[in-house]
């Protein structure tokens, strides 16, 4: 008796997985939401974000003292990688009009007296304007004019310190006694791309996975096909529970397909750094993948018509984004945003996949993590099975009136 039932409870799995993937397969919407626009998305923020860092941010220059010293100092950030200076003029009123046609994202002024007191050996001051709304332009630009600014400090010490008799090696030491030798670690050359596209890729995964099963469900409940596909009105309680595995099943191998295609292709061409072993990164996807199939499943509850997923699901995703903490710490969240940030399967996700990709953890020390992940997983699992109880009290209630 007992094999039976377990032959039984296998069979209903596999057939209600079936079921899933020929109604997923012979739904264009469906193939076209979440096979083609994930990888398609994934291409293209990989080549939006190719060129991950900001090279020769335009920037204007005010000589107001056309001295030798200043042009000095104009060419030295001319030579950097992060700024340009294709305008170099007297007249800030120049200035401000190419910044404000958006030719150039800042204005750096040169006082008259630049020369003048740095010969004496007296303090000025550079004045600097930049387009603080813009984040990596301003970045680059403040970047740049303090690199040049300590170089350039550098030298007239230098050069202070060679008029005193020291020579140059000496000099050189006593300008800087402690060498500071840095090493960025994970992402080396400071990259954007490196640092988002891993989250995005798995935000962009969870919401077209969720809008293409709220699109399914909507269309099984507006169809009012749902209970008797999956032949639900009709069966025990219990069978809820292996119908919505096997259903479950067939979206897991979806995401797992999708997910390896992304990180086959992905981020081999856009030479995103992928520092772990695949298999492991796949054992803590899996209940990311559950959880978020059990939410789009949790759902349907809501989403009772084909658009309306569709129109609602998408709203999500940047909010999913910022709550991962990728653009802002979660450390400064208020504590109530932490909490609801934990309603998105995204937001823990996000935090082992960068673990194991790019900080290469293992799965042992992410253990907590993994944790976290299959208690999401269960808890939006309770929720759907008591949507689908939900839906078959109604349906029987219909029947018996």
């Amino acid at each position: 008796m007992k094999n039976n039932l377990f032959y039984r409870i296998i069979k209903t799995i596999f057939n209600a997985c079936q079921v899933e993937l020929l109604h997923f397969f012979g739904d264009n919407a469906l193939r076209t939401t979440f096979l083609v626009f994930t990888i398609v998305v994934a291409f293209l923020n990989g080549s939006v974000y190719n060129n991950e860092i900001i090279e020769k941010t335009p920037i204007a220059v005010v000589d107001l003292d056309k001295s030798s010293m200043s042009r000095n100092y104009i060419r030295m950030l001319a030579a950097t990688q992060q700024v340009s200076v294709p305008v170099v003029s007297n007249d800030m009123n120049e200035a401000k009009k190419e910044f404000t046609q958006g030719k150039i994202f800042g204005i750096l002024v040169i006082p008259e007296d630049f020369e003048q007191k740095v010969s004496l050996g007296h303090q000025t001051s550079l004045s600097l304007y930049s387009d603080a709304s813009n984040m990596l332009h301003n970045k680059a630009i403040s970047g740049a004019t303090s690199s040049v600014m300590g170089t350039f400090n550098a030298q007239i010490e230098i050069n202070k310190s060679l008029h005193s008799g020291l020579n140059y090696e000496n000099s050189t030491i006593s300008r800087r006694s402690v060498a500071a030798i840095t090493k960025p670690v994970f992402n080396p050359y400071a990259g954007y791309g490196t640092f988002i596209l891993p989250v995005v890729f798995l935000v962009v995964m969870q919401t077209l996975l969720l809008t293409a099963i709220g699109v399914l469900g909507g269309t099984f409940r507006e169809q009012n096909k749902y209970l008797e596909t999956y032949n639900i009105s009709d069966s025990l309680h219990l069978k809820i529970i292996p119908i919505l595995l096997g259903r479950a099943l067939a979206y897991l191998l979806l995401c797992i397909l999708v997910f390896s295609v992304i990180i086959g292709s992905a981020f081999t061409i856009f030479k995103l750094p992928f520092r772990a072993a695949f298999g492991d990164v796949i054992i803590f996807l899996i209940p990311f993948f559950l959880a978020v199939i059990f939410l789009g499943f949790s759902l349907m509850g809501i989403f009772k018509r084909r658009e309306d997923a569709a129109m609602s699901i998408t709203f999500l995703s940047t909010p999913a984004v910022f709550l991962t903490g990728i653009s802002w710490p979660v450390v400064a969240f208020p504590h109530w945003v932490k909490i609801l940030s934990y309603v998105f399967p995204s937001t823990v996700g996000v935090r082992g996949f960068l673990a194991l990709s790019q900080f290469q953890a293992s799965l042992g020390d992410i253990k907590d993590l993994w944790g976290q992940m299959w208690l999401t997983a269960a808890f939006y699992f309770v929720i759907a099975v008591l949507v689908n109880y939900r839906l078959k009290f109604h349906s029987s209630s219909k029947l018996g009136k």
